[in-house]
């Protein structure tokens, strides 16, 4: 049996499978989570099981996460 799709819950093929972060992706659904842009293996980074591009995983480290903690609590 197929599986679904992280992103969209449809059935996935396998010619338009990608395996990542522990779940399954159509091709067209494996994008950023903020900004959409489409990813591939070579050009993701994940953070908690979710596909970010270079761009916004730096919002999620923790010193940036601190800093902004910070900043909205002065």
């Amino acid at each position: 049996m197929n599986p679904q799709c992280a992103r969209c819950g449809k059935v996935v093929y396998p010619t338009e499978k990608v395996n990542c972060l522990d779940k399954y992706w159509h091709k067209g659904c494996f994008h950023c989570e903020v900004c959409k842009m489409a990813l591939n293996m070579n050009n993701y980074k994940g953070y908690d099981k979710k596909p970010y591009c270079n761009a916004f995983l730096f919002d999620f480290t923790p010193r940036r996460t601190r800093i902004k903690y910070n900043l909205h609590n002065i």
